[in-house]
């Protein structure tokens, strides 16, 4: 065998194992949230049934307050209605409807995500939300506010229409004192919107199939790799 020929064998070789070890990484990467995802997924199916707290003003640590069903009491601040935009339901673009509520005794609010509904036909116009007056009890589940948001460039709210919900966006340009949590609504109302919040499976399922195909992957290129070596 010629010194040039074992060099190609040897870079043969090399970007095998170059691949291997990547798909090894993504095959890791895989598992790590099927165990991310899962562990949320349970955290957010035990809030489901669980004894909810009640919101008050004085509750401010996030840690203490995410993924717990929870009740407020007060009454909708209803224009300062947002509509958080691209969401899908059932292939239909449409808005998720987030509205203030102002809890009991207090200038504190609760940002409550009440639903879904179809955009309008000309997207200039805002959808027009039936909203109860006087004090209401609202139930629900609490969510965080959004915190990783891909974005080629960060645009700023404007508007009634919001494509992301940050929370410090939110403090700022509402000028609300809000609780640091988002109370997504389960309890019916006479809104007429759809309050479908996600699957009853296990997300984390499909990242071990995902990861089962880059083990799958990682053994394809170590057999052609060592099949390549063998023959030169």
């Amino acid at each position: 065998m010629s010194i040039s020929s074992f060099k190609r064998g040897y870079s043969r070789l090399l970007l095998f194992l170059v691949l291997v070890v990547a798909c090894l990484a993504m095959a890791r990467f895989q598992l790590w949230r099927a165990e991310t995802r899962g562990e949320r997924f349970e955290r957010e199916q035990a809030a489901l049934v669980s004894t909810p707290i009640a919101l008050s003003p004085q509750q401010r640590q996030r840690a203490d307050l995410v993924d717990r069903a929870a009740t407020a009491r007060g009454h909708w601040l209803a224009d300062r209605t947002l509509f958080l935009d691209n969401k899908i339901n059932r292939s239909r673009p449409g808005y998720h409807v987030l509205t203030p509520l102002q809890l009991a005794g207090s200038e504190a609010v609760v940002l409550v995500n009440r639903g879904w509904i179809p955009a309008p036909r000309l997207r200039s116009d805002v959808p027009s939300i039936r909203t109860t007056a006087g004090e209401i009890e609202v139930s629900g589940v609490t969510r965080g506010f959004e915190t990783r948001i891909f974005e080629l460039q960060e645009t700023q709210p404007e508007g009634a229409i919001w494509q992301h919900l940050r929370e410090a966006d939110y403090r700022r340009l509402s000028g609300l004192d809000a609780l640091p949590v988002i109370l997504l609504q389960t309890g019916p109302d006479s809104d007429g919107l759809t309050r479908d919040w996600g699957s009853p499976d296990n997300p984390g399922t499909k990242h071990y199939g995902y990861a089962a195909m880059w083990l799958v992957f990682a053994l394809i290129a170590a057999a052609y790799g060592f099949l390549a070596w063998q023959k030169k």
